[in-house]
């Protein structure tokens, strides 16, 4: 008997098609809403921004809004979470080498309060941010630096949810002090915050100032090695 192979739907093709069209276009539709509603809200002239604003600038209706987003927090709030994933995958090359908890916690902090200092329209939607535990690639990162911390006996957290918290409050609060320029010397400042949560988790006050000295040192040797070779990472 002459085996034939089963014949494939001809219509599987053109439905995944379909579906991959589809997707393309509520993710485009999605990064327009998100566009229209930073624009708006960088906007220092705008006291208040409302979903009609938004379905405005964006020039869809409100009906293709409430597709995407319940409300006009949500969006802000996705906005605040695709800059804080963004930035932590775009600090990856720099920071993941690294292996000490102390250097990493050290080095991501100043890496994200430096940007709060160059990039005013990404730390006004950073500190917007909405950070859930099961969604967040920041948190992830931070909560696997401080349990490591606790295990090479560095760290002494009575709560690991709380030094979570601890160490997004104060680095959420020192984007918010950049940027709203209330900080005249930014490196001291940056300093001062890290060494604080430092000491505050329970290093000694030899090891905090030497995490602090080396994330300090250490971004600027990367920085000069950028400068004489753009090409490398």
């Amino acid at each position: 008997m002459e085996i034939t192979a089963t014949p494939v739907n001809d219509l599987d093709v053109p439905l995944d098609h379909r579906s991959v069209t589809a997707q393309r276009k509520r993710d485009a539709m999605r990064a327009r809403i998100l566009s229209a509603t930073m624009d708006l809200l960088e906007d220092p002239a705008k006291v208040s921004v409302t979903i009609e604003d938004v379905a405005r600038e964006a020039k869809i209706s409100r009906g293709a809004f409430y597709k995407h987003f319940s409300s006009l927090e949500e969006a802000v709030a996705a906005i605040g979470q695709e800059a804080t994933d963004g930035m932590t995958l775009h600090i990856l090359p720099v920071y993941d080498v690294l292996t000490h908890p102390l250097e990493r916690i050290s080095t991501a902090m100043r890496l994200f309060l430096l940007r709060a200092h160059t990039d005013r329209r990404w730390a006004a939607f950073f500190i917007r941010a909405d950070l859930m535990q099961d969604q967040s690639i920041l948190l992830k990162y931070v909560l696997a630096d401080l349990e490591a911390g606790c295990h090479a006996g560095l760290l002494d957290l009575p709560s690991m949810q709380a030094g979570v918290d601890a160490l997004i409050g104060a680095t959420l609060e020192g984007v918010r002090s950049m940027n709203q320029r209330k900080v005249d010397d930014p490196q001291a400042y940056i300093d001062a915050v890290i060494l604080m949560v430092l000491r505050g988790f329970g290093v000694g006050n030899t090891a905090a100032h030497e995490a602090v000295a080396f994330s300090r040192s250490y971004l600027q040797a990367r920085a000069q090695s950028d400068l004489k070779d753009p090409a490398s990472p």
